[in-house]
């Protein structure tokens, strides 16, 4: 491994992730763990990257071919919740590649024998928090490791000050380093051209201007059902008359009042188009009018970098991480309803013209992968 002053460009180490942070379609941590990924692979061309999963090679979003995937030959064993396989048959391919360097991408990594040094990024701490929003496999498996897997790491990275300072209260660290979310160079704001070529695009999805924008998975701590009942509301009332409600993401769990209210008001225009590909996602946040991220907890929240980045109003629920993520740049609010109506009404009645695009205050996914190589290869 790389020791001291030496150049990241020169490491030869083996680093190993955890392959289930780039399962398809990319989460919000996907996303961000997939972009320093691809970072990483331009920025240490002579490290090599080994991939641990149940997956299967397709499942997964890989930088470039030359990431090797370690995949569990035994089928039935391919069943395991994720963390389990990880803590178990993950750790003994680990120790058998010799790894310089494991990055636990989703926090819980498979061990201090699984590598010399165990890097471990925190997105959240929904378990603390949140924990009845969470899936029950997830929720027990933070439960019984996330807090010690932290401790017993080498270096701990997070996604915002907000959640190092969460972390430190919680957990009793603070992260060594905050890697922001970048955002990528085609998130910038559209001229006329390119904004008609994005409504083309996005038409055959129900996407047509003027909307309202979300982009989330549906699940419970992302309080969508607040503002979907804000919408209603306003709707029902005569406002917003021209106005869809556009909900980009997953469907989630723990979703069946959601859905069911959503099923009864499609006529109102709300929109689901589910995943939509990364390549139309700039144009999704240009054409809006606002994105309104109502989360009743996050850990960053990068929609509202990309939706910065093109010049995008956002409303953000009044948590500080979402502020940090808006960098003063956004209405914050209580995530009830009511407070949701009076923010889309202040905002769009009268209508105006978007906030100006703020993309040089935003960090690179390059930048942020900088800083992670020196703290991966060095000591």
């Amino acid at each position: 491994m790389a020791r001291g002053t030496a150049s990241p460009m020169d490491c030869t180490s083996n680093i190993g992730i955890d392959g289930d942070a780039l399962r398809k379609p990319l989460s919000g941590v996907g996303q961000y763990v997939f972009n320093l990924c691809r970072e990483l692979d331009e920025l240490l061309p002579r490290a090599h990257f080994f991939v641990y999963t149940r997956l299967a090679p397709e499942q997964i979003a890989l930088p470039s071919e030359r990431w090797t995937v370690r995949r569990e030959h035994v089928a039935l064993l391919r069943k395991l919740p994720s963390f389990i396989w990880l803590k178990t048959r993950g750790a003994r391919l680990a120790r058998q590649d010799r790894l310089d360097v494991f990055w636990a991408g989703r926090t819980i990594h498979p061990g201090r024998g699984s590598a010399l040094r165990i890097a471990a990024t925190v997105h959240d701490l929904n378990h603390h928090l949140v924990p009845g929003t969470m899936e029950r496999a997830t929720r027990y498996s933070h439960f019984a490791w996330f807090d010690r897997d932290v401790r017993s790491a080498d270096i701990v990275m997070t996604n915002s000050k907000g959640t190092s300072d969460r972390l430190s209260h919680w957990v009793g660290r603070a992260a060594d380093q905050v890697i922001y979310p970048g955002v990528r160079s085609d998130f910038s704001p559209l001229d006329s051209t390119l904004r008609q070529c994005a409504e083309d695009a996005l038409r055959p999805l129900g996407i047509v201007p003027p909307y309202i924008l979300a982009v989330s998975t549906l699940e419970p701590r992302k309080n969508i059902g607040a503002l979907v009942e804000a919408f209603i509301n306003l709707r029902r009332r005569g406002a917003l008359e021209q106005h869809k409600l556009v909900l980009v993401g997953a469907r989630g769990w723990q979703n069946q009042s959601l859905a069911k209210t959503i099923e009864a008001n499609a006529a109102l225009g709300i929109v689901l188009p589910g995943y939509v590909p990364d390549d139309m996602m700039p144009g999704v946040f240009s054409l809006a009018d606002v994105l309104v991220m109502p989360s009743l907890y996050e850990g960053f929240g990068m929609p509202v970098l990309e939706a910065r980045a093109v010049g995008t109003p956002v409303i953000v629920s009044d948590i500080p991480e979402l502020r940090e993520a808006a960098g003063g740049q956004a209405r914050a609010l209580a995530t009830s309803a009511a407070e949701i109506e009076n923010a889309l009404l202040k905002h769009l009645l009268p209508p105006h013209g978007p906030m100006p695009a703020v993309r040089g205050e935003i960090q690179s996914w390059r930048s942020s992968a900088i800083l992670m190589s020196h703290l991966l290869v060095t000591a």
